[in-house]
């Protein structure tokens, strides 16, 4: 099946082994997340950008589910991604220097 982000792709797969890496990933990473934005389903699940801190919730949405599973594959995700939550709950930090950070709170 192909990815509908292959163009943003760290890297190209075949038979479980990493055949190619894509040197302008990171650089079309933000072109990437846009791409992905329009493409969400936020009647199911939501975007949430705070300045540096994006949150992303699947809502369960199968559909946003399978959307976060080929985003997970590019530079936009490598490159940002902090914490992954059991549930469909996926934390981004975009600023690395931003004063702006998570805070992880165990219960």
């Amino acid at each position: 099946m192909e990815n509908r982000f292959d163009k943003y792709l760290m890297y190209k797969r075949e038979n479980g082994k990493i055949v190619n890496v894509n040197p302008k990933a990171l650089e079309l990473a933000d072109e990437a997340f846009l791409l992905f934005k329009s493409m969400y389903d936020t009647n199911y699940g939501s975007i949430e950008e705070d300045e540096n801190l994006i949150s992303i919730h699947t809502g369960g949405w199968s559909d946003n589910e399978e959307l976060i599973r080929e985003f997970k594959e590019t530079g936009w995700w490598f490159k940002n991604h902090e914490i992954t939550a059991r549930g469909g709950h996926y934390y981004f930090n975009t600023d690395f220097y931003a004063d702006k950070e998570w805070k992880i709170i165990s219960e």
